[in-house]
This record gives structure tokens, C-alpha cells and sequence, in this order.
């Protein structure tokens, strides 16, 4: 755990664990707020681990180069996953899409709070619009367009997941994440008025689009569903710092750790569950939808106790070994040549 904090950790389990339940919950109710959180709460994170990861970098050329690496790879491995199992809508190739355009975007801007509000709340008004003409461009010569089209679809037009929406939401943590690094905002009343405040300001985003002639239903992609999706991921980010900071790192371990090992290990963790769901779908149920309790309950205790297990014996999770090797290749130090 050293070098590593543990509200980032735990966020991501508590992610991944999200994501299983919005793929497999056979009871709506509150469950349904995953639908809402997951897939923001996700781009969220890799925001806010871009400007993290910026912050310890040893420049622009080897972050770029390495994060647009790790971008190609996850979209690369979206692709797979999505031809094994088709109940579900990977998100990877959504997440890697966003990772390669926001690494310049994060060398560029930096730690720099008020323009990364300003660039959320200007992309959450403007990507609406992005999507409604996309869509109509889609519909009338998407299909003569060929790789562009697929391009645009994956970038502004997807039905459940689109990179334009994910950049405000990411740029609405990367301003906070200041506030979640220092600690003190997130400690103590003030954290938990702070995650309090955050939820109550998505209620508003989303009531006011369900009034409205907008809209806020789940992926929708609307503005108030952007807003409210950036402010309830937040607020999760934020809760899980509250807790980190409240418990103390000894306590957070001992009584969560199977949840941090499993943030530690999250693209493994997702690889996992949709691995798991394709063949308890094909040799269990029969191909038969996967929404049941035991798979649910099933798949998130195999999450938990993988990672766990896993972080026993190695360092770091083999997916996650594969996303450093970019970085570590243009980072190693050259041998200097000895002539004799």
C-alpha cells in the first residue's frame, strides 16, 4: 500500500462492485442508483488518477505516449470482451477513448481547479448538442462512413456511453481533487456535509431534468444527467475519502481491505466479472439473462476474494502489470556503451 491512497483504492472496489450490481441486480429500487453512478464514477476516477499520475510524471512526452498506450490496450480489450458476452455494454473502449484524449488535455492544464470547472460545465452544456447532431449525421451517412462512424459513435453518439459526457465529469473531479488529496475538506463533519452537499446538489441536476423538457434518465447524456452524474460521483469519491480519513489507514485496511484490493486491481476486476457473467450466462443459465441474486451475490464475491487472493502473493494485478509497461519502456534508464 505504500505511495498508494486508500480513498482512491477504495473508491475504484466500491466501483467495481457498483458495476456488478447495475449488470446484475434482478430487483430495481434503490439498485437502480448504480445505473446512474457506475459508469461516470469510473471515467471520474481515471480522471482524477490521470492528474495524480501527472503530478509524479517524469514529462509530457513519457505521460501521452504512455497513457495513449494504455488508452489503445483497454479499448483493445473492450473489443474482446464485448464478443464474449453480449448482455452488457463494456465500457472499456469508452474509457480508453477518454484516457488518450484527456492525457494532453491534463499535461496542458494541470492542477488548475477553476479551469477544469470551466471546461466541465462548458463541455456538459455543449455535448448534448455534439450528440443530437451526431447522431443525425449517424443516421443519414453513418453507414457509408465506415471506421469514422465508429469513431463518432464511441466519441459523442453511443446510447449508453459516450466520451463527451465522461470529459465533464472527468474535469468536474480532476478541479476537486485538491480537496480530496489535501484531506482536511473530506475529514471529519465538514467531509460528510461536503458528501451531503454533493448529493443534494445531484438530486437538484436530476429533478430539474425530469421537469424539464431535458430529461436525466440514466446515459441519457443530457446536460442535467451530465451534471448530476458528475455531482453523485463526487459525492461517492468523496464518501470513500470521509471514510478513509475517519477510520484511519490501519482500521480502513483491516475492515475493507478485500474492497481496496479490488480497487487496486480494477481492470482485472471488471475483466473478471464479465468473463465470470459470459459463462455462468452460456453453461449455467442456458443463455438466459443474468439478472439473479446468486449471480450478483456470486460475481461480487469472486471479485473480492480474486483480488484479494491475488495481492497475497504479487504486487500488482497482471492487467495492471500490462498498463505500466508503456511507462516503465520509456522511463528506463539507457545503459551507456563502454568502448574498450
Amino acid at each position: 500500500m505504500t505511495g498508494r491512497l486508500a480513498w482512491l483504492d477504495l473508491a475504484r472496489g466500491f466501483a467495481v462492485i457498483s458495476m456488478v450490481i447495475a449488470h446484475t441486480s434482478p430487483w430495481g429500487g434503490v439498485f437502480n442508483a448504480t445505473e446512474y453512478l457506475t459508469a461516470p464514477w469510473f471515467a471520474m476516477l481515471i480522471g482524477i488518477s490521470l492528474l495524480l499520475a501527472w503530478d509524479a510524471s517524469r514529462g509530457w512526452v513519457v505521460f501521452v505516449f504512455g497513457n495513449v498506450t494504455r488508452g489503445l490496450i483497454l479499448i483493445l480489450l473492450g473489443e474482446w470482451l464485448q464478443r464474449q458476452y453480449a448482455q452488457i455494454d463494456v465500457v472499456l473502449q469508452t474509457l480508453g477513448l477518454l484516457v488518450i484524449v484527456l492525457a494532453p488535455v491534463v499535461a496542458l492544464v494541470g492542477r488548475r481547479p477553476l479551469v477544469w470547472i470551466g471546461l466541465g460545465v462548458l463541455v456538459a452544456f455543449v455535448s448534448p448538442l455534439a450528440v443530437s447532431a451526431a447522431r443525425e449525421w449517424l443516421a443519414q451517412d453513418g453507414a457509408a462512413a465506415g471506421w469514422l462512424g465508429e469513431f463518432v459513435a464511441l466519441a459523442v453518439a453511443g446510447g449508453h456511453y459516450r466520451v463527451s459526457s465522461f470529459v465533464a465529469i472527468c474535469a468536474i473531479g480532476m478541479a476537486a481533487a485538491p480537496l480530496l488529496v489535501a484531506g482536511r475538506a473530506v475529514a471529519g463533519v465538514r467531509g460528510a456535509l461536503g458528501a451531503a452537499g454533493l448529493l443534494v446538489g445531484a438530486a437538484i441536476a436530476y429533478g430539474v431534468g425530469r421537469l424539464g423538457p431535458w430529461g436525466a434518465a440514466a446515459y441519457s447524456g443530457t446536460t442535467p444527467e451530465i451534471i448530476g452524474a458528475a455531482l453523485l460521483s463526487l459525492a461517492a469519491t468523496w464518501t470513500c475519502a470521509w471514510l478513509a480519513a475517519g477510520l484511519g489507514q490501519r482500521r480502513t485496511r483491516a475492515w475493507l481491505g478485500a474492497v481496496i484490493d479490488t480497487g487496486r486491481m480494477a481492470l482485472t476486476a471488471y475483466t473478471l466479472q464479465v468473463l465470470a457473467l459470459a459463462l455462468i450466462a452460456r453453461w449455467v443459465l442456458g443463455g438466459a439473462t443474468d439478472d439473479h441474486w446468486a449471480v450478483m451475490v456470486g460475481v461480487i464475491a469472486l471479485c473480492l476474494g480474486f483480488c484479494w487472493a491475488w495481492l497475497k502473493v504479487f504486487d500488482i494485478g497482471p492487467l495492471e502489470w500490462v498498463l505500466r509497461l508503456p511507462t516503465r519502456a520509456m522511463s528506463a534508464p539507457v545503459r551507456p556503451r563502454h568502448t574498450t
